[in-house]
């Protein structure tokens, strides 16, 4: 019982100190011009960045339920990325693929998250989190964002499971010992 009450503490403190860090960074974020939420990561967090021609996120049953149509995320409705933006009072930031259509994309941050990527490569062809940060580096580098931008960002990063489905469909059912 007493490990029980020790770990509901700790979840408590630890939901308590990330409230006041969301609140500490969301009221730095109104006095320097908005918030931004930058993500990078895996299906959990795509809102749309695997092209069409090779992604069943594009296909129904995906987006049914939200948007009411396959929008690119892989799922029937939101994603993690949908409900941590919602949680900070802003639209989920549009994905990276969609940037060229204008600076509107600016105000909210950024999406880099591909479906099926991991840390390391994958087997889908994506961008891993190595080729997403660097994504993220060069709109730094351009001055889409600049390191103002940053001081009232929140990152998200978001890796599943590809990386270890991977390396069990590379080296077989072969037991790690550890």
């Amino acid at each position: 019982m007493a490990k029980k009450t020790h770990f509901i503490c700790f979840c408590l403190f630890l939901s308590l100190a990330i409230s006041s860090l969301m609140q500490v960074v969301m009221a730095e974020a109104h006095e320097v011009g908005g918030l931004k939420l930058f993500v990078f990561g895996d299906s959990y967090a795509d809102t749309g960045n695997c092209p069409k021609s090779m992604a069943g996120s594009w296909k129904e049953p995906y987006g049914i339920t939200f948007p009411g149509r396959p929008a690119g995320r892989f799922s029937d409705g939101l994603v993690l990325t949908d409900y941590i933006a919602s949680f900070l009072g802003i639209p989920s930031p549009l994905p990276y693929q969609w940037r060229k259509f204008g600076k509107k994309l600016r105000p909210f941050g950024m999406n880099f998250a591909y479906g099926g990527t991991g840390v390391f490569n994958t087997l889908v062809k994506e961008p891993n989190m190595t080729c997403q940060v660097n994504f993220f580096q060069q709109l730094i580098e351009e001055k889409v964002y600049t390191k103002h931008d940053l001081t009232s960002s929140i990152a998200l990063v978001s890796v599943g499971g590809n990386d270890y489905a991977t390396y069990m469909a590379s080296n077989g059912s072969q037991q790690v010992s550890g």
